[in-house]
């Protein structure tokens, strides 16, 4: 990969988007669970948990995330967070979020910024299996809601 710095980026970027087969209130109402730790989603963690404004995941080898909510914006649908030394980070901000396309598509987008810029082209195999993670449960999350919206 070409150095960011000489492409006139400022640090690298995972981007990973999918089209969701839920609505965009049921994927933001997932989005937003998760910000608060109600959801659980990922297969390497082992429990997620609230310590003000820091979601804090535990894997399951008994490490801890300290994820801090940066925002958690529901008029456009976007929560951003950081983790202070992820994988060895100088810097680390990340953002999901729900768009709706002209033709009426539900999107969700997961951007990931490190510093330094090498640390996003060794981890981007393993966002594609964490992403694959999340829209399967943000798909299966209309189920949900539904099930819970009948009983």
């Amino acid at each position: 990969m070409l150095d960011p710095s000489e492409k006139g980026e400022l640090m690298s970027s995972v981007h990973r988007s999918a089209e969701l087969d839920v609505s965009a209130d049921v994927a933001w109402d997932f989005i937003e669970r998760y910000t608060r730790s109600e959801v659980h989603v990922f297969s390497l963690c082992r429990s997620e948990r609230q310590e003000g404004e820091y979601r804090v995941v535990t894997l399951r080898d008994g490490r801890e995330i300290w994820e801090r909510n940066v925002t958690v914006d529901p008029a456009h649908r976007r929560a951003a967070y950081t983790v202070p030394h992820l994988n060895g980070a100088e810097h680390h901000h990340a953002e999901m979020r729900v768009e709706v396309d002209r033709l009426g598509g539900v999107h969700l987008i997961w951007v990931t910024d490190y510093l330094p810029h090498e640390i996003a082209d060794e981890r981007a195999a393993r966002y594609d299996d964490l992403f694959a993670e999340l829209v399967a449960a943000v798909n299966a999350h209309g189920g949900t809601m539904a099930k819970t919206v009948n009983s």
